[in-house]
């Protein structure tokens, strides 16, 4: 039996979900900054970079924007997302897809602008009272300095 309490609380994950995809596949910085607790901390596991606080996590949200262009079918689509019961993790696997512009952040590696790039990133995210409290973000950066360049490791 599905009690009041356990459907409040899968509506609210769900609910809060739903923000997340919105304001990540339609750049909503102002929108994805509600979803924060003051003291979260997003980290770029590629590059050991960590964006503590929400002065630092829109800072990162607004140069990501600013560095690439999406065509129709491209930009975040997501496509595995997962929550625990308790709704203190989430999961939020996605492609991103875009094109680099010369406002591209990175200090060295830069890619020439105009490249294109497909870029598979796994979010894993930790709430608490309804908020981030932490984000870590997984990806290949030689897929996207070295793009176009296929490396194995195994074969």
């Amino acid at each position: 039996m599905i009690t009041e309490t356990a459907t409040k609380e899968t509506t609210s994950i769900t609910d809060f979900v739903k923000a997340f995809t919105e304001a990540m596949t339609h750049e909503g910085i102002e929108s994805m900054m509600k979803l924060w607790t003051a003291d979260g901390v997003w980290e770029i596991m590629a590059t050991g970079e960590k964006f503590s606080g929400l002065d630092k996590i829109r800072q990162l949200a607004e140069r990501s924007v600013a560095a690439r262009n999406h065509k129709s079918g491209e930009g975040l689509l997501p496509f595995n997302v997962f929550t625990n019961e308790e709704g203190t993790k989430l999961i939020w696997e996605y492609i991103h897809k875009g094109e680099v512009t010369d406002n591209w952040p990175a200090s060295t590696n830069k890619p020439a602008v105009g490249t294109k790039f497909e870029l598979p990133i796994i979010l894993m995210c930790e709430m608490s009272g309804g908020k981030f409290t932490k984000i870590r973000e997984y990806f290949d950066l030689l897929t996207l300095t070295e793009a176009g360049t296929p490396h194995h490791l195994y074969s």
